[in-house]
């Protein structure tokens, strides 16, 4: 049986960062996923709301970002709103890995670290990114 999902929203200041990775980290506790597999999935959840923040609410931190964690039989989806400029993964390009400078490797993360990610712009006009990571099934112990 799959638990409910956990809807939160939080403000769009980088203080509630630490918040999301908590709810992120104890959502998690509850699946067979290993501690480095829970950890990069924190790591891709903090990365993607560091942009909302930072690139789709231009540090306008009066604003809402709204998260769904849902896990069901076999994997972990974990969807986040915005309602901030709209997002387009194609404009963006890929910076060299050589490069040696700060920022601007989020979406790599989020790519490497998840198994699907999807970006999307709602109806309602939320931009939209869903994170799926696939888990293993439960071990009898």
């Amino acid at each position: 049986m799959n638990p409910e999902p956990i809807f939160f929203s939080v403000r769009s200041h980088p203080r509630n960062l630490k918040r999301i990775r908590r709810v992120i980290t104890d959502a998690l506790s509850k699946t067979d996923l290993s501690k480095k597999e829970s950890t990069n999935i924190i790591l891709a959840v903090d990365e993607a709301c560091s942009n909302i923040i930072k690139h789709s609410y231009k540090n306008d931190h009066n604003r809402t970002i709204d998260l769904t964690i849902r896990q069901e039989t076999h994997r972990i989806i974990i969807s986040v709103l915005d309602d901030g400029i709209q997002f387009d993964i194609d404009s963006i390009e890929a910076r060299k890995m050589d490069e040696i400078k700060p920022g601007g490797l989020g979406i790599y993360i989020i790519q490497q670290v998840m198994d699907t990610v999807e970006y999307s712009h709602t109806p309602e006009g939320f931009n939209k990114i869903k994170m799926v990571k696939q888990i293993p099934a439960p071990s009898n112990h």
